[in-house]
């Protein structure tokens, strides 16, 4: 998810195309590797046994040790490298900060969400930030959308009438879908926020910076409610190393390596497969039972996501 399974930020420069005689297959591999690393995020957070906002806390409070030493280690060798300048200058510590605090929101949300109704649910209705990126469009904070989303909202429409009725016949909570869309929101904005940074700071930085103010919001958040939780066993703490390590560092950063050896379209397409990686760990892991409403939402879904996004992929090939 994006967000429980968090979509890492992508790289200004446009990949290679790999040629049909250079196929990538490890990079390819890596890329499915990543998605089931993201997939398992939803089934850390409800193994935590924690409440959603603590589970977010630390999710960003153990990765951001991490992303501390990576940074260092980048800085200290971009330094050493001869005739090197000062290219990106100018920093945008306001942005840094919203971006922040947009994220604490959707985490906040999404895992509220996961708690509340079927895994299957709480992704595939977060996996809805692209539309909401299409709205802000609309208003001018982003590129305005064209035919293709108008379509891909219909559908996707469609789908979330799906999701929906399955939480209605018993197999999930309308509330909890409701804070998944509420989260797809706040990382679309987050996905705006994002895109502005990427012209002053590296991936790395605002992923650091991010994170920083991420656990630093939500731990407020933790003070003000009065209650900081912990897990009480052994197996909450790990829960909690994986959802930090496994889906939060390892998905976002084999996203990121891969990503430089496959093409946007190519990678976008298998990251696809996320969501489906969730509903079935829920079903096999938690013991979620899913019917045909959610089959048919998460159909309507991935096909509403690709014709809306299916102009800037095709951009690439």
């Amino acid at each position: 998810m994006s967000n429980a399974g968090c979509t890492p930020v992508a790289s200004s420069a446009t990949p290679a195309v790999p040629s049909a005689a250079t196929i990538p297959v490890l990079a390819i591999l890596g890329l499915v590797l990543a998605a089931a690393c993201m997939g398992l995020g939803p089934i850390f957070v409800r193994l935590s046994g924690i409440s959603a906002d603590a589970s977010a806390f630390w999710r960003v409070a153990l990765s951001a040790p991490a992303f501390m030493i990576a940074a260092l280690i980048i800085t200290r060798r971009d330094a050493q490298k001869p005739g090197r300048d000062a290219a990106r200058v100018r920093r945008r510590p306001g942005l840094l900060i919203l971006a922040g605090v947009l994220f604490a929101a959707d985490l906040v949300f999404a895992h509220l969400a996961i708690g509340m109704t079927t895994v299957a649910n709480a992704i595939l209705l977060n996996n809805l930030a692209p539309l909401f990126v299409g709205l802000l469009g609309l208003a001018g904070f982003a590129t305005r959308p064209g035919k293709r989303f108008w379509i891909g909202m219909a559908v996707a429409l469609i789908g979330g009438y799906c999701l929906f009725s399955a939480s209605a016949s018993g197999s999930g909570s309308m509330m909890g879908d409701i804070m998944a869309l509420i989260a797809a929101a706040f990382y679309g904005v987050y996905f705006v926020v994002i895109a502005k940074l990427r012209r002053d700071h590296t991936a790395l930085e605002i992923m650091l910076w991010s994170t920083i103010v991420t656990a630093l919001s939500i731990g407020l958040l933790m003070l003000v409610r009065g209650e900081i939780d912990l897990p009480q066993a052994t197996a909450g703490w790990l829960a909690l190393m994986g959802l930090a390590y496994v889906s939060h560092i390892g998905g976002q950063g084999m996203v990121s390596v891969c990503f430089k050896r496959v093409d946007e379209a190519t990678g976008s397409m298998i990251l696809l497969c996320q969501p489906f990686m969730s509903a079935i760990l829920g079903a096999v892991i938690l013991g979620e039972v899913l019917n045909v409403y959610h089959a048919l939402g998460a159909v309507f879904i991935v096909i509403a996501l690709l014709i809306a996004t299916g102009k800037r992929r095709r951009s690439v090939i």
